[in-house]
This record gives C-alpha cells, structure tokens and sequence, in this order.
C-alpha cells in the first residue's frame, strides 16, 4: 500500500527504541535533524534568506548620489585657448511615506518566505512519515505471507502423510500444493515491495538512521483532544501565514505604485570653471519627473494584483479549514474502521483455528480449511491496512496541526 511518495533513511545506524504512543516512529531528535537537513528544508531557509536581504535594500532606499562633470577646451577667436569643466552631485529622494511603504513591502516578503520554509518542513514531514509507514507496513505484509507459507507447508505435509496410508485423496494433495504456490507468489511480492519501500527511504532520506529490529506499528488510540487538534491546524498553519503575507506585500507594492504617481524630485549641486578660472560659479540643481498615464496605469494594475492575493489568501484558509475537518473525520473513521477488522480477524482466527483441529482429526474438509485460510489471510491483511491507515490518518493529523515533529 501507498500513502506518500517519500522517501527517508540511511546510514545503517542503529537506533534504541524510544517509548511512546508511536514507539515504531524514528525518535523526536533524530527526526528533526533529518528534517533540518532535507535539501528542500535547506533551499527555503535560503530564500529566507534572500528575502531578509531584500528587505534590507528597501530600507536602505532606491536611490544612490551620482557624480557628474566634464572638461573641455575651448578656443575663442583672439582671445585664445582656455580650459573649463563643471562638476556636479546629484541625488533622487524619496517623498514622505514612501520609505515606510518600502519597508513594509520588505518585511512583509521576509515573513512570507519564513512562513514558506516553516510550510517546506511541514510537507517534508508528511513525506518522512508517510515513507517510514510504508515501509513499516510492508514488512508486516511480507511476514503475514510468510506465515501463510509456513502454515501451508504443515497443511501440505499432513495431506501427504493420509495419503500414504490412504487417508487422503490425490486431488487433496493438488489443492493443498496449489494453495502453498499462491502463498509464495504473495510472498515473493511482498518481499520486493519490503525492498521497494526500503530503496525509496534510503534515497530520499539519506541521513536517517534505520533501527536494526524495526518495531511493528502498534495498535492505534484515537487522540483524545480530536476537536483541539483540528483547530490547530488552521491556528498553525504556515500556508496560510505565507498566502496572508504575500497579500499584505502586495497590499504594499500597491500603497507604492499609488504613492509613485507623484514622483521622486532629484536634487544636486553644480560647480563650473570657464576661461581658465576667469568665471566659476556653484549653484542648486533639481528636477522631477511629470507623472503621466503610465504611472496611473501601474497603480490600478499593482491595487488589482493586491486584490487577487487577498482573495487567494481567503481561498487558502478555507482550504486549510478544509483539510482540518478532513483530518479529524479522517483520523475518526480509520479509526472505527480499524476497530472493525480487528474484530473481524479475531473470529475470522477462531474460525480457522476450529477447522485446522478438526482437520487433524479427520472432522473437517480440506476444502473448508484452505478456505477459512484465505479467509484469514484476508483478514490479516486487511486488518494490518486499517491499523496502517489509522495511525496515518492520526499522525498526519498532528502533524498538520504542529503537533508532533514541527515547532
């Protein structure tokens, strides 16, 4: 079975079993340093940092002081040959409130891709734990068809012996060695889907050490603060950080593109020589630009985009409301649906139980007994996958709501 494409795992460390509800989850510690070292984990915390690094240019402003001059040589008809040059130093300023727009529009980015690195975290431990289940629970498989070779095999070795002494019929030895051929078809699956999942959490997980005897996934415990749980995932959720981030920078961006229809008046001084020194003079300069459609245009285009990342904020919140409730029906009904099979292969193993003693005393058919082993086999199998799916359903949602592996 398939919840997650992830991966995890490597190093061939062994880890002593820690303690708790999920004693069969790789330990707190051991997960968290995975996940700080996940490349994707890693390439957010970057863009976080790109953006505080943009913050800081627009705190620090657009405009820089620029130094202009020249020198030439003049000729003047009888009068001769003279040097002169000018000099100038010029600068843009911002007009009031726009460096505080500035600022805004970087503090609002770095949040924004603080929130996205948390939210990179948040998807990697999905995947952490979704992998780790899968290849948990495709060991399980692997040993419940084992056990069905193993069971098989007595069931082929009793036939054989009534039949030498004329206990049993051919066909009965045909149906037992049929039945034990399908049992290792199963197992031979398993065991490459055990070696599937294991290849799949040794590359994606390089840096997670695997425990020498894995401990089999317990029995689920519905959480008791269900209801909490699920409000935490709204609460906490980081995607709706980042949504809600980004619209209030392009809330900014527009404040901006409003405040840029008066544009920034550019102011310097000028110093001149002429003939030789003959002539100088300093003087003011200043000049600003004449606002025109352009700039109307780029104001209701950025308030326009500033609209759209406000709705797409909402969007996502009622999205994360979402999941929330899915998670906690979720985790709910896996639940009930485990309890189910449980119950189901307890007198499915009674049942098979009876047929195998009274098989051994001649008081039941072969027919019955393979067929009450299938029976069980099935339920083993569908017991192990609700019991796989309910601690998935539960774990995803602590997860999703910071519960477990995530600040």
């Amino acid at each position: 079975m398939k919840y997650l494409n992830a991966g995890l795992i490597s190093g061939m460390l062994v880890l002593t079993p820690c303690a708790s509800a999920q004693d069969f989850l790789p330990p707190d510690e051991i997960a968290d340093l995975t996940l700080s070292n996940h490349p994707e984990v890693l390439a957010a915390k970057a863009r976080a940092i790109v953006s505080h690094g943009e913050a800081r240019r627009l705190a620090e402003g657009p405009y820089e002081w620029t130094i202009s001059g020249s020198y030439l040589q003049r000729t003047i008809s009888g009068a001769g040959e003279f040097g002169e040059y000018d000099l100038g130093l010029t600068r843009s300023f911002l007009l009031p409130g726009k460096s505080a727009i500035d600022a805004n529009i970087g503090r609002y980015g770095a949040s924004a891709a603080e929130n996205a690195a948390e939210d990179a975290r948040h998807q990697v431990a999905l995947l952490l734990m979704g992998a780790w289940l899968d290849w948990l629970a495709a060991r399980e498989i692997d040993a419940i068809n084992n056990q069905q070779v193993a069971n098989l095999l007595k069931e082929v070795e009793a036939v054989e012996k009534r039949h030498s002494v004329d206990d049993a019929a051919t066909v009965d030895i045909e149906m037992a060695r049929a039945a034990l051929a399908e049992a290792r078809t199963a197992s031979a699956r398993s065991r490459g889907q055990v070696a599937r999942t294991l290849a799949t959490l040794t590359a994606r997980f390089p840096d997670l050490p695997l425990p020498a005897n894995p401990l089999s996934i317990n029995e689920p415990e519905i959480p008791a603060a269900l209801d909490q749980l699920r409000q935490a995932v709204v609460t906490n959720s980081h995607e709706i950080g980042y949504v809600e981030d980004l619209a209030q920078r392009a809330t900014a961006v527009a404040d901006r593109a409003l405040a840029d229809r008066t544009p920034d008046p550019q102011l310097g001084v000028r110093l001149f020589s002429e003939r030789d020194g003959d002539e100088t003079g300093i003087g003011v300069t200043f000049s600003i630009p004449i606002g025109g459609g352009t700039r109307e245009a780029m104001a209701y285009e950025q308030l326009a985009a500033a609209s759209a990342a406000r709705q797409i904020a909402l969007q996502v919140r009622r999205e994360i409301a979402d999941i929330a409730e899915t998670d906690a029906i979720q985790a709910q009904t896996e639940y009930d649906a485990w309890r189910s099979a449980r119950a189901g292969l307890e007198d499915t193993e009674r049942v098979v139980q009876r047929l195998r003693d009274g098989y051994a005393i001649g008081a039941s058919s072969l027919t019955d007994l393979l067929s009450a082993e299938r029976r069980f086999l099935t339920a083993r199998l569908l017991e192990q996958e609700a019991r796989t799916r309910a601690h998935f359903a539960m774990l995803k949602l602590k997860i999703d709501s910071h519960e477990m592996w995530l600040d």
